[in-house]
């Protein structure tokens, strides 16, 4: 009686077993017994060909380079000038802070900081001569009123608290055009005048009903100080 032949034998070179039922791979369609039939088991070649697949897609993402940024990209973004990948928001030089990056000069710059110099000599200058005038002027003017004070009539006995300096012009025929006095603060307008009259030893009826009066509009005071 004749064999039947039934069945097919596993494809494993180390198994070879010879099985009834067997069982055919959906990935390299292959042939393997029960003990072989998962991919595992038999090495299947197109499990290694994904596995591959996977691990270089792993590598598939560019990772920025901008100093604290985790960004990646799937197609690298290169610098031309410091040839280094970046994400999409740090890909500009002025972005990502290019070390290759050059910040335009202005024009002519050595040419305008000399002509600044200048300006700036020359207006320092007149200003500094501004203020040495300035204070000069300041200085005569106070020196001047310290010698018409010192060399102003009055009367001796006031103090110098209750003084008031003035500059008198006197009528016209008088010796003097003018002549630095002081007055008491709380001198009426006819005393003053009857005591710059008499320091001025100009004539002064003003106690006679029938003389001339002598008045302010004769004599002219400019405040002193």
């Amino acid at each position: 009686m004749a064999e039947l032949d039934i069945g097919q034998h596993c494809q494993v070179e180390h198994c070879r077993q010879r099985d009834f039922l067997p069982f055919i791979c959906d990935a390299c369609s292959g042939i393997f017994c029960l003990e072989h039939r998962s991919r595992e088991s038999h090495n299947c070649p197109e499990v290694t060909v994904i596995n591959e697949k996977l691990k270089s897609d792993t590598h598939s993402s560019y990772p920025c380079s901008f100093k604290d940024c985790a960004e990646r990209e799937l197609v690298p973004v290169l610098c031309p000038h410091c040839e280094k990948t970046f994400c999409l928001r740090h890909r500009h030089q002025s972005d990502h802070e290019c070390e290759k990056l050059e910040v335009p000069r202005p024009r002519m710059a050595a040419t305008q900081k000399l002509v600044q110099d200048i300006i700036d000599s020359k207006t320092g200058q007149t200003a500094s001569k501004r203020r040495k005038g300035a204070k000069n002027s300041e200085t005569a003017a106070k020196v001047a009123l310290m010698k018409l004070k010192m060399h102003a009539d009055g009367d001796k006995s006031l103090p110098q608290t209750e003084r008031t300096y003035f500059q008198v012009f006197l009528p016209k025929g008088s010796k003097e055009k003018s002549k630095p006095m002081f007055f008491c603060h709380r001198w009426s307008i006819g005393k003053v005048i009857d005591f710059a009259a008499s320091l001025a030893s100009l004539k002064n009826d003003n106690n006679r009903l029938t003389a001339k009066v002598t008045t302010r509009n004769d004599f002219s005071l400019k405040l002193l100080g």
